[in-house]
């Protein structure tokens, strides 16, 4: 392991199968609580990706986001997002809740399966 790297990363193989694992099962975990057509779910599945809508127009590339759009797409895109959502589930047992902290998860883990991770602060990936 590289010094002050992490044993699970989106950049490698092993780590992109299990970012898939994670994502698709939390995908279908948010379908077994919520239903398979949960607005909720669907939803939040797909808004970590409205970082992009945010930055598309300035965008060069899809490859580059502008400036402004690095850190709402790196906060979106972050697992402390649909983690402080199945805490907050937890502790008030809100079904609605979970769906969409599993939604999000499995937004960010089909993300990190594909090899999308955070962006550097220039925009790239």
């Amino acid at each position: 392991m590289r010094r002050g790297g992490s044993g699970w990363s989106y950049r490698a193989p092993a780590g992109r199968t299990l970012s898939g694992l994670v994502g698709v099962a939390a995908l279908v975990a948010g379908a077994r609580i919520g239903g398979g057509r949960s607005r909720v779910l669907w939803t939040t599945a797909v808004l970590p990706d409205i970082a992009l809508l945010y930055g598309i127009e300035a965008a060069p590339t899809f490859e580059r986001l502008p400036r402004y759009a690095v850190r709402p797409y790196n906060v979106l895109h972050s697992p402390v997002v649909p983690a402080a959502l199945l805490t907050l589930a937890a502790l008030t047992h809100s079904r609605r809740t979970a769906v969409a902290g599993l939604g999000w998860l499995g937004h960010i883990g089909v993300d990190r399966a594909f090899g999308y991770g955070p962006r550097r602060p220039d925009g790239t990936r």
